[in-house]
């Protein structure tokens, strides 16, 4: 029985829950880009509430959503308090709409212009794709702060040794991140790509001359 409490009451926390809180009641700008995407996709389907209609609607059925979790939860407080059990980890509790893809360009001699060697989740420029992509590796670059780790640096400069070594006729690397919003399959914009963190690297200031670079 009590294993069953316990099971219970950990389910009811594993309920997603929403973000809504009683200052939003009154708040006329509450959601304010989730209504509007909202709006866009029951338009296409023909059915067009007013903007206001459609808040109020979803406000009142995300708080009534809020009070019905609160409720499911008050009979396991007493639990969660005396055993001080009551710290929860979000699951994806960072997100954003403003992904970075990692790009990685070089130069080669002879060649004019930048060849792209590697993007993030592109079909072809795959270059050591299973090694930048997995997750320790991708920690690195891959956040949602306005600047990199301090370790992209040492992390651009590893790159551009790697591609030094592995092809000859590379004389600079180019190491790169793009950030681009992100919008829902029915909102028809396009957003501009910003890029960030750009890193130059050239053979001469990193590999020995026996190796090319002198």
């Amino acid at each position: 029985m009590v294993l069953l409490v316990v099971l219970l009451g950990n389910l009811t926390h594993a309920i997603p829950y929403p973000g809504i809180d009683e200052e939003d009641l009154e708040d006329p700008e509450w959601a304010s880009a989730d209504i509007e995407r909202w709006h866009s996709a029951l338009s296409l389907v023909g059915l067009s509430p007013g903007h206001a209609t459609l808040r109020e609607r979803g406000r009142a059925l995300m708080w009534s959503y809020k009070r019905f979790l609160d409720g499911l939860r008050f009979p396991f407080r007493p639990y969660f308090k005396s055993t001080r059990t009551n710290q929860q980890w979000g699951l994806f509790a960072v997100v954003t709409q403003q992904p970075d893809a990692l790009v990685v360009e070089v130069h080669r001699q002879g060649v004019e212009g930048w060849e792209e060697l590697y993007r993030r989740l592109h079909p072809e420029h795959r270059w050591h794709d299973d090694v930048l992509k997995y997750r320790r590796v991708r920690g690195i670059w891959d956040g949602v702060e306005e600047k990199p780790k301090g370790t992209y640096k040492r992390f651009s400069i590893w790159l551009a040794k790697e591609v030094f070594r592995e092809q000859p006729d590379v004389d600079r690397v180019r190491v790169a991140l793009e950030r681009r919003e992100l919008f829902y399959p029915w909102v028809d914009t396009v957003a501009p790509v910003e890029r960030r963190a750009q890193r130059h690297h050239r053979r001469e200031n990193h590999m020995p001359a026996s190796d090319g670079g002198g």
